[in-house]
């Protein structure tokens, strides 16, 4: 009868551990780092469609630089987060440990340099005074286009601003371009500037950029789960975003408030988002038995801004490929053909 008893309180504690480890299957809220850039996490946003999916609250927070993410993934307040292909660099390389799950998007016009009248190209750019996000996507891209225009970046003055610090440096006449993104670059386009040069004009050149959802580890260790219905969620937004533009377009210029729907879709349809499909392919994340291209584009990245003082040590292939993390694509993936 002892022995009975034993082996019944045995299968309860058992049972009750069980019952406690499942209780703590979910998170008590989900906090989401989004940039305030034009791309199907305004969507997600904006539908609440993560919220829908997971069945837990969702906090969001807005940032105008991945540099910005990056302190807050760095410090804990974030779960998830979306960076830039250099922030994402810096990151790898100062030992930051998070692992990129998702391409939030390929940077095409969307992004540019918006000059003063009278400046018609880069190499006009000798002597004045340039700003960008230090760290961003445009920074490095304006580095670079300086580079390849054969400037000594010596003679400009080079000055770290966020978007809608530079909108408003622009507008005081302190500036003489800016490279930055939408909503802010219209609007300098709006006070007169014109552009000289497109992120997509950089793709041509060689030199994509995009932007990463990021997850810390430790999250996506404790609750694989919600990362899948994290990206499930992302990539039913994409899917409306194409499917659904007029009504994208929408909530769009409400998230980022100051924009209508029409100046919406054109900044939209300077975004390129992915599918699962391209995700997966070996021009962005890949599979985990053969890492994508994003990469080498991290490589490449490092390589340049170890060249340019930005950071102190490079990035090497196994780092980079070690950062791409495509098992919850890969598992989304196998539930849908199912």
């Amino acid at each position: 009868m002892k022995r009975l008893l034993y082996c019944l309180l045995v299968s309860f504690m058992i049972l009750g551990f069980y019952h406690g480890t499942m209780a703590q299957d979910k998170p008590k809220e989900v906090r989401i780092g989004y940039l305030s850039l034009v791309n199907g996490q305004l969507i997600s946003k904006g539908l609440r469609l993560h919220e829908e999916e997971m069945g837990i609250p969702v906090k969001w927070f807005r940032f105008d630089s991945g540099r910005d993410v990056n302190t807050a993934m760095a410090g804990g307040s974030l779960d998830f987060g979306n960076v830039g292909l250099p922030p994402t660099t810096v990151g790898i390389s100062a030992g930051m440990k998070y692992w990129g799950i998702f391409s939030a998007n390929l940077l095409g016009a969307v992004e540019a340099m918006v000059a003063r009248k009278g400046i018609e190209s880069v190499k006009d750019l000798e002597g004045k005074t340039v700003v960008a996000p230090f760290g961003s996507t445009t920074h490095y891209l304006l580095l670079q286009a300086i580079k390849d225009a054969g400037l000594d970046k010596e003679k400009m003055k080079i000055l770290d601003m966020s978007p809608s610090e530079a909108l408003a440096a622009f507008i005081r006449g302190d500036i003489d371009a800016a490279y930055i993104w939408e909503p802010s670059l219209y609007r300098a386009v709006e006070k007169g500037g014109k552009i000289i040069l497109t992120s997509k004009e950089m793709i041509d050149r060689g030199f994509p950029t995009w932007d990463v959802i990021v997850v810390q580890p430790e999250f996506a260790r404790k609750y694989p789960e919600i990362v899948i219905k994290f990206i499930k969620s992302e990539l039913r937004a994409i899917d409306y975003w194409y499917s659904k533009p007029e009504e994208s377009a929408k909530i769009v210029a409400k998230e980022l408030g100051g924009i209508s729907a029409e100046d919406a879709k054109r900044m939209m349809a300077g975004t390129i988002l992915q599918n699962i499909d391209e995700q997966l392919s070996s021009r962005y994340i890949g599979t985990s038995k053969k890492k994508g291209d994003f990469a080498k584009d991290i490589v490449s990245a490092g390589k340049f801004l170890l060249e340019q003082g930005r950071i102190k040590r490079p990035v090497s292939q196994e780092e980079a490929e070690k950062f791409l993390h495509p098992e919850f694509l890969e598992t989304l993936k196998e539930r849908i053909k199912k």
